[in-house]
Parts: structure tokens; sequence; C-alpha cells
């Protein structure tokens, strides 16, 4: 059995592959592996998650806007390859695309025999024009010869990856995993004297990135919609580029006096304890971390049936209502529906249960025998 694990990620910032990667870094550490996180710039609020158990490697890149740049980027690989050429891991996980990319590399550059398993976070229907993101996909063909198996965190994702030439054979489909459960800690936040300052009725709720996928111009023009036939309040949770165009599209509908727009809060069980409905409206996901989150809590959720992980978690519809991307109405009346006749508490909990840590570190652990 191998004992040595690595688990990358470039950086701990607030995205979800890369809590996905602290937590199961935190699983098989539990487990008895000898784990490593790996990072190259280890700032952000996931690094407070990691475990004592978990060593942590920490390169100290600085990250100039959303990545490292290109000169840093090179520096990186055979920074990384030294790294994996003294370590000699069993195993090594990475994620999300352009790390694959580097790691496959890296790998090869240190002549490492570790078993490889790239992660694949989004789906092919993202656009981007970010050039690690456009060069990963061009030399994907590396990554798959590299890897002893690809990881996939839906169905739609490895059909996705399958259609770029990746072996279907070699394609293994293992969801986010849920994050255990946080207590409540009683702190009292800002943004929640702001919330009730909003004024009457339920409280809607979004949780991610302020980025153009996450299509939150959609959801302000639906709320503004529901706004017409009754009263209510929409909190947006997060930070990005995005926050001052949005903000303007608030008030360009006349809602501003009923939105929220606290930033990122690292305290996802406070914010679920503030929502009576959780909405995505993102115009594609490779997964939706968020949706069984807000599912773990009890919360009712309305989404758009962006590929690919919607879907798939809300089982066609049964657990929460899935509207056409970019549909400003069919997304107001299903946010309506959906208050007036909320979703059964304990049949989204039992939905939620479906993705434990214990559950996805099984498969995990799969991969290595």
């Amino acid at each position: 059995m191998q004992r040595r694990i690595v688990f990358h990620v470039p950086s701990l910032r607030g995205g979800g592959a890369e809590r996905v990667f602290v937590l199961m870094a935190n699983e098989m550490a539990r487990r008895g592996y000898e784990v490593t996180l790996f990072t190259w710039n280890g700032e952000g609020p996931n690094a407070a998650l990691r475990s004592d158990a978990v060593h942590f490697v920490d390169l100290g890149m600085p990250i100039h806007g959303e990545g490292f740049g290109k000169p840093a980027t090179i520096a990186g690989l055979w920074r990384s390859a030294g790294f994996y050429r003294r370590l000699k891991p069993d195993a090594v996980f990475s994620g999300p695309e352009f790390a694959n990319l580097i790691t496959a590399l890296a790998l090869n550059l240190g002549f490492s025999k570790a078993k490889f398993f790239p992660s694949f976070h989004a789906a092919a229907a993202i656009p981007s024009n970010d050039f690690g993101s456009k060069l990963a996909v061009l030399l994907s063909g590396l990554v798959a010869a590299r890897a002893t198996k690809a990881i996939a965190v839906s169905a739609g994702v490895g059909r996705d990856i399958a259609a770029r030439g990746v072996a279907a054979g070699r394609i293994a489909v293992i969801n986010n995993p849920l994050p255990p459960a946080a207590a409540r800690t009683g702190q009292v936040y800002p943004w929640q004297a702001e919330l009730t300052a909003l004024g009457e009725g339920p409280v809607i709720a979004t949780a991610g990135r302020l980025v153009g996928v996450k299509d939150h111009k959609t959801l302000l023009r639906a709320f503004a919609a529901l706004l017409k036939t009754r009263p209510a309040r929409l909190v947006l949770f997060g930070e990005g580029p995005l926050l001052g165009e949005l903000e303007a599209e608030s008030r360009v509908l006349g809602i501003a006096s009923r939105v929220l727009f606290p930033g990122y809060v690292n305290d996802p069980a406070a914010c679920y304890a503030a929502a009576d409905l959780f909405v995505l409206s993102s115009t594609s996901e490779g997964f939706g971390n968020v949706l069984i989150e807000a599912m773990a809590a009890g919360v009712p959720v309305v989404s758009t049936d962006a590929p690919h992980g919607p879907r798939e978690i809300l089982a066609d519809g049964k657990y929460g209502a899935l509207t056409p991307v970019g549909d400003v109405d069919a997304l107001a009346d299903a946010m309506g529906a959906t208050l007036e006749r909320p979703t059964d508490a304990a049949l989204l909990r039992g939905r939620a249960a479906d993705y434990t840590v214990e559950r996805i570190g099984d498969q995990y652990e799969a991969l290595l025998r």
C-alpha cells in the first residue's frame, strides 16, 4: 500500500478545488497515510482548515492577480520537480487544470515513479481567456499520458475529459466531499445586523466568487421580479472582480435596499443558518459544492441547470428545482414556488449525506490499491 501522499494545489484561496484538497488531505492523514499538502502560495482562508496531521510545504511564491506570471511559473515548475525528487512520494493528487499540467511535467522532470491522479473540477463549457488554462487544454495529452487515473468531480466532467482524449477506463468519477459540520461559534458578524436592516421577508442566499460564470446578474434580475410578488431579501456571499458592477446592477434594478454584499465569509454555518432559500445561478458548474453544503444545513435549494453538477446533485430535480441557464422568469418562478413549498429538510440532509468526507475518502483510498 502506498503510504506517502502529496496533494498539490497552487494556492489556498477561497475556491472549491482548494477546499476539497485540504479536506481530502486531512481525511487521508486521519487514515494513517503520510500526507503533505504542497502549495506555491499557502495564503488564503482554506489554510485554516488544514489538520495538524498534514505536513505543509509552501514555496511562498507571490500571486499577481489571478496567477503567478510566466517567469515565476517556470521557476515553480523546477522547484516542484526538485520537491518530488527529494520526497519520493508514492502518489500525487493535483488540481485544478493548470496545476495538473505543471504536476505532470514536474513528476517527469523529477524522475518520480509516483502514481498520479490529476483532478478536473470545471466543465468544458466554462470559457477561459487565461493563457495557463488554454495551455493546459492544448497539452492535456501530456497529463493523460502520465496519469494513473484522472478524477472527474462529476459524470459530466468525466464526459468532457473523455472527449479530449482521456480513455474512459482511466477516468474515475469522484464527487467533491461535504465539509464536516462545523459547530456554530455564536460569533456575531456585522453583516447579520446589516441583513436585519434590509427589512422583512425570507432571506435568499448565494455563495461564490463574484465572476461571470456565476451569472449573478440573472439572479439579481430574477430577485427583482420576485419582489413584485412578495417581500424578500437577497445576500450574495463572496468576493471578486465584479463586485462594483453587481452593486451598480442592483441600483439600476431598484433593489439595492434589499440586497447585501457582505464579501467572503469564512463561516459557512453562519451563512446557511441565515438563509431560507439557497440559489445557484451559474452558467457552468463542474460540481456545485455549495448546493450540498446548503442541503446539509436543511436549506431548500434552487439551481440553474448548469453543466454538469447541479442536475446530478439534485437528481434531475428531485431535491430542488432546476431552471434553464440565464432564464430570469423561470428562476424567479422557481424561487417563489420553493419559498411557498420548501423541500423537506430531512430529505435534503439525507441527500447531502451521500457526499460525506468518509464516503469520498473511501473512493480516494480505493485509487491507491
